[in-house]
């Protein structure tokens, strides 16, 4: 894959039943209009067709009653769509900052909706006060920005209510196209809601919240909220963060979320996990292990007495089955749908019988999903759940071609001083011998997958190989490898990603130990910096999105007040032994520091400081800033950054591990031993596409 390559990727996700067919999102980056393009499309055995024409169509939702989608045009906020069907939707809100999620009441022909409401004066809510004349923000909470949004207090989530026809009219007195109906604010905790549901009767309609309000001080406990017209009120359950709940009946519901053990911070390399709580008695009971089962955050759905969900296991996200009376399932207890490499980004089981003529129904036995493999960015496939019973064996109905030059990564499996460690290695087609860069997550309880990663093959195209893995620290393990990186950020991730990146050298002899390249963003960026610091055999490295100051992100960062004190511990000596920012001066490695502008997770300052520090050691160094984008630049950023991202990254390794060592003005000036321009892997020759 070549950087002028990127639109030709696309992503399929929320995938619907629908009678014989399913829906589902398609989505890719458009260079032309720098935005993305996605529609919803029908899939049948027969082929495809579109079923929405806006330019940001997504999130579809399917009842016996009626339908809705989220829907917007060009760079416009999106709006609900609802109607008897998909193809007859039409607009039901008109909210100024757009709406985030909704949820259907299929029998009672409502919609629930979760939309930011702007202060009076605020976000072209008047259009007489320009942004930069808008009245000083008094902050008095722990937590007040949001990457990717900015300011949050003044601009605070609330849940509405709306009715979809008018009332005592049924489906036929469905409003006319371009009226917009009147939506109820609902009483809601003072705190940002998310997660609107309904209880499968329509009894309930609820969200997910904070627990208490925030007064100055971090607390990441949230629970259910129970909406009313006048009043809510939250779920009495143990000290837990609830991403995301599905109500099983009206009695009972199921619940995504992590216990905070400890106290009301206590958040680091907690396993995600499936509980059922009862509301007659009060009572809640965890499903999963909490040390070897870790849920994905992709909404479980509920079939035959049985949990459907997702687990993040070991570089792949599986499907499984999941008995409602269990309790504390082991990893090696739950039943798998899914195969051990497959990326699982979303799915749905048959919930209702379409009433068709002929008297046919939907198959109660049949899932869809959506994801990706080492193979395709994005495939659609089916399971068989009545023909299911232990590993899973998906078919895969429909997959997106993978650009040219893709390379299937090889997994390894490498001795750690914590256990095994699971890594993969990208080699360019071809005879070496290869430089090498040493690639790093971020998280750092997230993982590297299986998948088709669209960094790895953009690297291997331009004629370098890719070590990456899975160290101390990764999720997708267990609650104890993710937490054995806390209060010690750096060490044991540090052995591990070098133990791998060791073994695919000793093992590999078209690999070029010397030429060695690394880079790392968000805690990737960070474990980058702290390596180049203690280790000086690589030859360049490149710092992205960096933590990078433990110290001044606690002020400055969206996760800064829990963070880094969870993390590093509150003890400053601690703290400076763990920080790149104290450790600058130990680096000689010539490094690139790329960063975004309006980053509010790892904020522009931590970059700033780093790359002061490594000029004032005498270090070549060079900073690149993107305008106008987040922390979220590398995945959802605008397509053209993206793009001049990828362009940038190989402009520096070309000029650093072009081939012989290069004198650093030269370096400096983009011109390697080889030439400007030459592949990395055949000096001299002409550039590799």
């Amino acid at each position: 894959m070549n950087p002028e390559d990127l639109d030709t990727l696309a992503e399929y996700s929320t995938p619907v039943l629908r009678g014989d067919e399913a829906v589902i999102t398609i989505r890719r980056p458009d260079l032309e209009s720098n935005t993305y393009l996605s529609q919803l499309f029908a899939l049948t055995e027969n082929g495809s067709r579109r079923l929405t024409h806006a330019w940001n169509d997504s999130a579809p939702q399917v009842g016996r009653n009626w339908s809705g989608y989220l829907g917007a045009e060009k760079k416009a906020p999106a709006q609900l769509f609802a109607g008897p069907t998909l193809e007859s939707a039409h607009q039901i809100t008109d909210n100024h900052l757009g709406v985030s999620e909704f949820a259907l009441d299929d029998a009672g022909g409502r919609a629930l909706y979760t939309a930011r409401v702007a202060e009076p004066g605020r976000y072209g809510s008047d259009d007489d006060i320009p942004a930069a004349e808008e009245a000083p923000r008094r902050i008095s909470s722990s937590t007040y920005l949001a990457n990717g949004l900015g300011y949050t207090t003044d601009r605070p989530s609330r849940a509405f209510l709306v009715d979809l026809a008018e009332p005592g009219l049924g489906k036929a007195g469905l409003r006319g196209a371009g009226e917009v109906p009147l939506s109820t604010l609902l009483r809601t905790p003072e705190s940002d809601v998310h997660d609107p549901q309904f209880s499968p009767g329509g009894h309930w309609a609820s969200v997910i919240s904070a627990v208490e309000p925030d007064r100055g001080q971090p607390d990441l406990r949230s629970t259910v909220w129970l909406l009313g017209r006048e009043e809510s009120r939250p779920l009495d359950l143990p000290s837990m963060d609830v991403s995301l709940h599905v109500w099983i009946d009206e009695d009972t519901v199921l619940l995504l979320g992590n216990t905070l053990d400890r106290d009301e911070l206590d958040f680091v390399g907690q396993m995600p996990g499936l509980f059922v709580h009862d509301l007659h008695t009060g009572s809640t009971r965890r499903l999963t292990d909490p040390e070897t089962v870790a849920l994905a955050p992709i909404r479980p759905q509920i079939s035959g007495g049985e949990a459907i969900a997702v687990v993040d296991a070991d570089g792949a996200s599986r499907l499984v089955r999941i008995d409602l009376g269990a309790e504390g399932l082991g990893l090696d207890e739950l039943t798998f749908l899914s195969d051990d490499t497959t990326v699982v980004t979303g799915f749905d089981v048959a919930g209702f019988e379409t009433a068709a003529d002929d008297g046919a129904g939907t198959d109660a036995g049949t899932l869809v999903f959506t994801g990706s493999t080492p193979e395709s960015p994005a495939v659609f496939g089916r399971v068989d759940l009545g023909a299911t019973s232990a590993a899973g064996v998906p078919v895969i109905d429909l997959q997106h071609p993978a650009p040219a030059n893709s390379v299937l990564p090889e997994v390894l499996r490498v001795p750690g001083e914590g256990g095994t460690i699971t890594g993969w290695l990208a080699k360019p087609e071809g005879e070496g011998p290869f430089p090498v860069i040493l690639n790093i997550h971020g998280g750092p309880f997230a993982q590297y997958a299986h998948s088709w990663f669209d960094e790895t093959q953009v690297l291997t195209s331009a004629g370098y190989a890719v070590v990456y893995s899975n160290p101390r620290g990764s999720g997708g393990r267990t609650r104890s490898w993710g937490t054995a990186v806390q209060g010690d950020m750096a060490a044991p991730a540090m052995a591990d990603v070098l133990a791998v990146l060791d073994h695919a050298l000793e093992t590999n002899p078209d690999l070029d130990a010397d030429r060695l390249g690394i880079q790392g963003g968000s805690y990737g960026g960070y474990l980058t910096a702290m390596t180049i610091a203690a280790d000086h055999r690589f030859r360049a490295a490149i710092v992205e999105r960096g933590y990078l100051d433990p110290v001044s992100f606690v002020g400055t960062s969206d996760i800064g007040r829990f963070f880094t004190e969870e993390y590093t511990s509150r003890s400053q000596a601690a703290i400076e032994r763990q920080s790149p920012l104290a450790h600058a001066d130990q680096v000689g490695t010539p490094t690139l520091v790329m960063h975004s502008e309006l980053d509010l997770r790892c904020p522009f300052e931590q970059a700033q400081q780093y790359y002061a520090a490594l000029q004032r050691a005498g270090v070549e160094t060079e900073m690149l800033v993107f305008p106008g984008e987040n922390h979220e630049l590398s995945r959802s950023g605008q397509p053209r950054h993206r793009r001049q991202r990828f362009e940038a990254i190989l402009d520096w390794w070309d000029r650093h591990l072009s081939g012989a060592e290069t004198d650093p003005d030269d370096t400096a000036a983009g011109e390697g031993a080889a030439g400007e321009g030459a592949a990395p892997g055949t000096a001299g020759s002409a550039p590799t596409d």
